[in-house]
């Protein structure tokens, strides 16, 4: 398998938003692990040789943040894989294919950074249970979380870590913006399938981001410990799984 320099995404057939977190410098001048963290699209589609590369890396944790209904749909090769724990942890309930849905009409009408505002505040249980699992997960092997595209549920739990980590607001965007530039063979389809209001739904643009970070400074100071332990983490969970980090 290889990885991308520059990109750290982890190039293989039919997955395009794989990414190890690791090589991210922080304010403080550390630099995050690799092969701790990989934020990634659906790997629905994964043939063996590919599932098997990632077993190798190694993934011993996958963490599915869609709706139960999008798991039936589409599937995850890796909820039967005996090396791995598998956990469908949704940071929402809705089907984003369901666009009458509250939380989806709420996209529709708004923004992206609408949904990202509306999950950190109103989706705190799941983004504990997300977190609650990554501290319990074996520490010698990395922990995959995905979502459908791997930008919107993902993207929300990597700038979360990142934050953690000690990363500036400047490169958890950037890092969050990129997105859009891997997933345009999924997403350039709908584009040209669905109606001009709906395009935004399918980009990453910076300004979704920067509207999640100024609601995360004015409402919780800009303090992921604080934000972390309001959600239900302890100090030691907090420790835990900042050290999981570098």
């Amino acid at each position: 398998m290889i990885i991308e320099p520059n990109t750290n995404r982890l190039i293989l057939p039919d997955i395009y938003n794989a990414r190890d977190m690791g090589g991210m410098k922080t304010i403080s001048g550390k630099v995050t692990a690799y092969r701790r963290f990989i934020r990634a699209d659906a790997p629905s589609a994964l043939d063996a040789a590919s599932i098997k590369a990632l077993l190798d890396y190694p993934v011993h944790t996958v963490i599915d943040l869609r709706s139960e209904s999008e798991v039936l749909r589409n599937g995850n090769p890796f909820i039967h894989e005996p090396s791995v724990f598998y956990a469908n942890i949704p940071l929402f309930a809705s089907d984003p294919a369901n666009v009458t849905d509250k939380t989806m009409k709420l996209v529709v009408d708004n923004t992206l950074g609408d949904l990202y505002v509306y999950m950190m505040d109103h989706s705190q249980p799941s983004i504990l249970n997300v977190f609650r699992t990554i501290v319990s997960s074996p520490d010698d092997g990395a922990v995959l979380f995905h979502c459908m595209h791997g930008k919107d549920r993902t993207g929300l739990v990597a700038a979360l870590l990142y934050l953690l980590a000690g990363a500036s607001n400047d490169d958890i965007i950037d890092d969050y913006a990129s997105s859009f530039n891997y997933i345009r063979p999924l997403v350039d389809p709908l584009i040209e399938a669905n109606p001009k209001s709906f395009h935004h739904m399918y980009r990453s643009d910076a300004t979704n981001m920067i509207m999640l970070l100024e609601h995360f400074n004015d409402k919780y100071n800009a303090d992921i410990r604080g934000y972390f332990t309001t959600i239900g983490l302890t100090s030691d969970e907090i420790n835990r799984l900042e050290k999981r980090l570098f």
